[in-house]
């Protein structure tokens, strides 16, 4: 399970993202920036997004 805690990198997100992969983390965190009115996801937004993303260890 991974997960990201969007509040530091989507402007005004404080949801919590979790997924069984990596890639599905970030594939919801560009859909709930995209939903919270940011237009464009650039590559350092997308670079952010993977280097926030961790392994949650429950």
């Amino acid at each position: 399970m991974f997960e990201l805690k969007c509040a530091g990198v989507i402007p005004g997100c404080e949801r919590v993202i979790r997924a069984e992969s990596e890639a599905e983390v970030v594939r919801r965190a560009v859909v709930q920036a995209k939903q919270m009115g940011v237009d464009r996801i650039t590559p350092v937004m997308l670079d952010a997004l993977r280097g926030a993303t961790v392994e949650a260890r429950h």
